[in-house]
């Protein structure tokens, strides 16, 4: 079954206003770190910050920013001729407020230590604090700006195969995030991972964006959530499905860049067991997502089809060779 409901022309019109905004803003932040640290500094930068590596001050966005950026960029286009539209608005301005609002209350404490001041940090609050507000307003834009679908408005959802498949890949490697999370929270000892989880008391990789732990946390969520969808075949499973693939892949995309980068495949036979699955598990991830992300982007209809295909039915088909064009005694 397709969407009851559809966004509005009002609310598709808002919503790719907000969208491009968040982009816009995003894309300034890019630009100050492409200027200040280069196009190879910036993004090794990107890589080592999701792969965990060392600390670069002097660049304010990360991997997920980029992906971020992507997302605001394609929902601003999609959202003015898509049938799902509602739901791209409220997964976006969801993964939008649970990013930023981490860094929102740290550089809130910053402010309230004195430190905040100089620099590009005031400006840093009026994003992450913009965008929050911005994620908000997509959010009551999907839930107010509905009206009931027309007949040939409706949302078809992806295949029940493509959408049992997809799901079952997203929470694969939603699970294997997750999995790898628990076992740092043991590995590690619970107080130590909830400071790299929350990012309490010491300094942050991603000034923009939460501790590490948090990003990662909201990326199994993520994934988890849009597998549930995809398997229910629910609203919006096609467009949450998609934004989660892209975040997923993506992400992990860049631990690998860093990992090739190192290198550390290069000292992979002389790993530990655990050390082996943590550098096996980005490139798998990045195949799960990859192929959810094509399950779930829509195929162009057939021009002309019907019931049994493109084309006309079978008995209004004509016939080959001469019983294609009868004469006049035809039919005695």
């Amino acid at each position: 079954m397709g969407e009851t409901q559809i966004l509005g022309r009002g609310g598709r019109v808002a919503g790719s206003v907000v969208s491009s905004l968040l982009a816009a803003v995003l894309l300034g932040w890019v630009i100050r770190d492409l200027t200040v640290g280069g196009p190879d500094g910036l993004w090794w930068h990107w890589a080592g910050e999701a792969a965990g590596y060392g600390l670069r001050p002097s660049a304010y966005t990360a991997g997920q920013d980029v992906l971020l950026l992507v997302v605001y960029a394609v929902v601003a286009v999609k959202v003015m001729r898509s049938a799902a539209a509602a739901a791209l608005l409220a997964a976006t301005g969801a993964l939008t407020v649970v990013l930023r609002l981490p860094a929102t209350v740290g550089l809130v404490q910053a402010a309230d230590g004195g430190d905040l001041f100089g620099g590009p940090h005031p400006g840093a609050l009026a994003t992450t604090a913009g965008s929050v507000l911005g994620g908000l307003v997509l959010i009551v834009l999907a839930a107010a700006g509905r009206r009931p679908a027309g007949p040939q408005e409706a949302a078809a959802p992806p295949g029940r195969a493509s959408a049992a498949w997809a799901g079952v890949l997203l929470l694969s490697g939603g699970a294997v995030v997750l999995a790898w999370q628990v076992y740092a929270a043991v590995n590690h000892g619970w107080e130590r991972y909830a400071t790299l989880f929350f990012g309490t008391g010491s300094p942050q990789r991603s000034v923009l964006l939460g501790a590490t732990g948090w990003q990662t946390a909201t990326l199994a969520g993520f994934a988890l959530l849009a597998g549930v969808v995809c398997l229910k075949r629910g609203r919006g499973a096609r467009g949450l499905g998609v934004l989660a693939a892209v975040q997923l892949g993506g992400v992990n995309a860049l631990i690998v860049s860093a990992y090739l980068e190192g290198p550390v495949y290069e000292q992979f036979p002389l790993l530990d067991t655990d050390s082996q699955l943590a550098l096996v598990t980005p490139p798998v991830l990045c195949v799960l997502a990859a192929v959810a992300l094509v399950l779930l982007l829509p195929r162009p209809a057939p021009e002309n089809a019907g019931p049994y295909g493109p084309g006309p039915a079978p008995w209004q088909a004509p016939a080959p060779g001469p019983y294609g064009n009868p004469g006049a005694d035809s039919g005695r």
